[in-house]
């Protein structure tokens, strides 16, 4: 199926796309229109005393509308939070509305604490998911696009004007996460990439459980939903309107990517396209098989974008954990170090070690592309386009890694037992 085709049968079964049966199992059980809801709104908790001014001038967080594809299944739920589980279902657009406190911490995912006495989320004080709507293919394109078009800049430059913005990047989710995770996660990188243009996501349906069942589960919806990964992001490359298109793939979420990535490899070489539809990929700690990837994936992978940067980090404890998991001898592309996985063959691959960068000290260093600053920081030049070699960055085995300067504090290299 092409891009357009692709939009238009979706445009055409926007009534089964934006359905929502308070009963509904799976997504075989049709809605009626009569059930189609409205834009789902989180509960807003009381204002805070404020001595003027309506409540818009009073609030203190903006939001960030992020655009979506999902094949899990609709609950039945309003709540925002709990509008899509973790069950299998037909392939779905939307755009949900998150917001970021203006006292946001870059790299922070602001939730409610209870030693800070808070019982429930706060816009003005926490990244929240405020709403989701589903939507036909018609008005999700047309959206997107409107929301692409504005981001159009012109800036002045010392070679003369030139245009900026009108961008789109996709997020593709790990092991483990919801589609509120995937939703706040996704605004968030948006928020702290100031990035112009329009964030996306696809959400495929992880059980959400950390156990190994879910992990052998989640591995298995991973490679279920690779022909709808497939459709989304061809057709966002191709309908988009975008100038570029970036996709970011984290943990679990690269066996997805990868998968769609080869299937698009596929469709190019037997239409003989010359030019690759995606920009900048960015794989960042992979949790999947090091061999299969460097043997059976990059070779079939490397046409359809113009560079591929891999986050890699010998710290990552979630790795450690998946390499046991998966036999001992099967190493994962994320990790980093003395396992780090380079390709000589292939100059468009850039590997960069993340092993050095300082991370939450009771976190399992697998988050590293979203919390931490130098990473976010090197990320935005890679959509900028910014080879490695003009980054903040150490050659690694004669540039055919790079890797970032150590910047883990005292106490957690001590701790670590990296101290040097």
């Amino acid at each position: 199926m092409n891009a357009a085709k692709f939009f238009f049968t979706l445009a055409i079964a926007g009534v089964t796309l934006t359905g929502c049966n308070s009963g509904a199992k799976d997504s075989t059980h049709a809605p009626r229109e009569s059930q189609t809801p409205q834009m789902s709104e989180q509960p807003m908790p009381e204002a805070e005393p404020d001595a003027g001014g309506d409540a818009e001038n009073n609030e203190k967080h903006e939001t960030i509308r992020v655009f979506y594809g999902t094949d899990r299944n609709l609950t039945g739920s309003p709540h925002p939070g709990q509008f899509y589980g973790t069950r299998r279902a037909s392939l779905s657009l939307g755009f949900c509305d998150v917001s970021i406190p203006k006292n946001h911490e870059a790299g922070k995912l602001e939730s409610p604490k209870i030693w800070k006495l808070e019982f429930r989320e706060n816009p003005d004080k926490h990244v929240v998911l405020k709403s989701v709507e589903p939507a036909s293919g018609s008005d999700f394109l047309a959206q997107l696009r409107q929301t692409i078009e504005k981001s159009v800049e012109v800036e002045e430059t010392s070679s003369g004007l030139v245009k900026v913005g009108g961008e789109a990047f996709i997020f593709v989710h790990g092991f483990n996460n919801s589609f509120e995770d995937a939703a706040r996660r996704t605004a968030q990188i948006a928020y702290d990439l100031k990035f112009k243009g329009a964030p996306l996501m696809y959400s495929w349906p992880s059980q959400e459980k950390g156990s190994i069942w879910a992990y052998k589960e989640d591995g298995r919806t991973a490679q279920w939903c690779e022909e709808n990964v497939t459709l989304f992001i061809e057709a966002i490359a191709r309908e988009s309107g975008a100038r570029k298109i970036h996709l970011i793939a984290h943990s679990m979420g690269n066996r997805v990517l990868s998968r769609a990535l080869k299937n698009i490899s596929q469709k190019l070489a037997l239409t003989g396209e010359p030019e690759p539809l995606f920009n900048e990929v960015i794989l960042t700690a992979p949790d999947i098989d090091a061999q299969i990837f460097k043997e059976s994936i990059a070779p079939h992978i490397i046409q359809t974008a113009e560079r591929f940067t891999i986050y890699s980090s010998s710290e990552d404890l979630a790795l450690k954990a998946s390499r046991v998991v998966n036999s001992f001898w099967h190493q994962r592309l994320g990790e980093g170090g003395s396992y780090l996985t380079v390709f000589p063959e292939y100059q468009q691959i850039n590997v960069v070690d993340a092993s050095e960068i300082d991370t939450n000290l009771f976190a399992l260093g697998h988050s590293y592309h979203a919390d931490s600053n130098t990473v976010l920081s090197d990320v935005k030049l890679v959509f900028q386009g910014i080879p490695a070699n003009q980054r903040d960055l150490r050659s690694l085995l004669e540039n055919l890694a790079w890797e970032f300067q150590n910047n883990r504090s005292l106490v957690r290299r001590t701790i670590r037992g990296t101290f040097r």
